[in-house]
């Protein structure tokens, strides 16, 4: 277990956690971050993933051992487990790997346990599947305002280098608060906001913002289409400097997300050969769109890893062997992003766009 936070005694690159007061689970369990202490002054604020509860199905079905025991569908992480403790620990995120170039960054993981990208704050009755009446809390944004209260002990000075990032919905949430972090630093002349493994289109994402997390009402206005990543990749581009740098990468064929995009379309979670490529397709057309909309829009897109099912792998950044590879182009993520920071993006797998 990491030790508790205390700036003032807290050693650089080593991670602690921090219980946040007030704030808690979709379970009503307390809530914590990690944080660790860099030696430059740059730094990275990171949103973790873990699926996504929008209905009472879906409420009533998150991620427990059992149920992946059994590998029964489950939709949505509900806790703070020892995994998203050891995230800290790996890939982008790990100090000691001196592949990584952005071990001696100050950082802030944000963990996820409240269904909702971490948007927002609502309490939505369910019944569980033992027909027992239950309150998933999605206190996303709650959460995260809590969380970004310490940037100021961890960070307290003008960063070189902001980047805000997230992965899976975690790639959804960071796009809704990085204006926020950004406001913490008005000074900083280098801010990237980076999107992994997020797309997933849907007809109901209007009316679950509205209706079930009760998304605060600066960002309401934008979550009028189908597409809920493009969506949020505007909200932030009008809430922040025109010079900001956006990242978005993705694998073209993930089967996680094509899953859940074939689940809030057709009502099944499956990634078939038909859900594959229509998630292939749809996030190439908002690739294209959003390369037109947003001039500081770069993207990574790959094939790399992709099984006899024809399905990609879901994120990169917590993986060494895919963040440190050259899976596309003779190009890292790790090699892309760190070019990004020093103002030189670009694009990788440009062939998928098509």
């Amino acid at each position: 277990m990491l030790k508790l936070w205390n700036a003032p005694t807290a050693r650089a690159q080593k991670w602690y956690r921090k219980p946040l007061n007030g704030c808690v689970s979709s379970t009503g369990k307390p809530y914590q971050v990690l944080l660790k202490r860099g030696t430059t002054n740059n730094l990275l604020v990171n949103f973790i993933g873990g699926g996504a509860s929008w209905n009472e199905e879906t409420a009533a079905r998150p991620y427990t051992p059992a149920v992946m025991l059994k590998r029964q569908e489950a939709f949505y992480m509900s806790d703070v487990i020892n995994a998203q403790l050891r995230f800290a620990d790996a890939g982008l995120f790990k100090a000691s790997d001196k592949r990584n170039p952005f071990r001696d960054w100050h950082m802030l993981n944000i963990p996820y346990v409240s269904g909702d990208f971490h948007l927002e704050n609502n309490d939505y009755p369910y019944q569980s599947l033992k027909g027992e009446a239950k309150t998933l809390h999605h206190h996303g944004q709650k959460n995260v305002s809590a969380a970004l209260a310490l940037l100021k002990e961890l960070c307290p000075e003008t960063p070189e280098i902001l980047m805000v990032m997230g992965l899976s919905a975690g790639g959804f949430g960071c796009l809704a608060h990085a204006p926020q972090i950004q406001h913490l630093y008005p000074l900083c002349k280098r801010v990237v906001v980076y999107s992994e493994g997020a797309h997933i289109d849907s007809p109901i994402w209007p009316q679950i913002a509205k209706d079930i997390w009760n998304v605060r009402p600066d960002l309401l206005p934008y979550i009028k289409s189908e597409s809920l990543i493009a969506d949020l990749f505007r909200y932030a581009r009008d809430h922040m400097p025109p010079t900001t740098q956006f990242l978005h990468a993705n694998s073209v064929w993930d089967a996680a997300l094509a899953s859940f995009m074939h689940k809030k379309k057709y009502g099944t979670l499956q990634a078939n050969a038909t859900a594959l490529e229509e998630f292939r397709t749809s996030l190439a057309e908002i690739v294209r769109t959003l390369k037109l909309e947003i001039p500081n829009y770069h993207v990574y897109l790959t094939d790399h890893g992709k099984n006899k099912d024809g399905a990609t792998p879901h994120t990169f950044a917590g993986t060494p062997k895919l963040l440190f590879g050259n899976m596309q182009d003779g190009i890292s993520v790790a090699t892309w992003l760190k070019q990004a920071t020093t103002g030189k993006a670009f694009d990788v797998g440009e062939k998928f766009m098509a």
